[in-house]
């Protein structure tokens, strides 16, 4: 995975919509849907309430929405998630400690 290239701070918050072609982390407070052509990273801090979607998604926050990964969703230990997590068959990658509340779909890719 490449660097991160924007950062949202613990001292941010943000409502409305983001999207970038470059990788995010957020460890602020956003409201709205997140869209990275990259990677989305939510870090111990963040917390987000709308849908994530991105080829690569980590949480180690809290985030209440749908994670759709086109590769991988990375449940980290103090990760709190109330959503739906969508990902290709073995896109799931959980940690011991993480938490997860919703339905998981996995479809086949092409």
């Amino acid at each position: 995975m490449k660097s991160v290239k924007g950062y949202l701070g613990s001292d941010v918050r943000m409502d409305g919509s983001l999207e970038t072609n470059d990788s995010i982390r957020i460890d602020a407070t956003f409201v709205g849907n997140v869209s990275s052509s990259n990677s989305v990273v939510v870090g111990t801090l963040g917390r987000v309430m709308g849908e994530i979607q991105a080829p690569v998604i980590k949480v180690d926050g809290w985030v209440e929405g749908d994670l759709k990964a086109g590769k991988l969703v990375e449940v980290l230990g103090n990760a709190r998630i109330k959503g739906n997590i969508y990902t290709p068959v073995g896109g799931l990658k959980m940690r011991f400690g993480g938490e997860f509340k919703g339905k998981f779909i996995m479809h086949f890719t092409k």
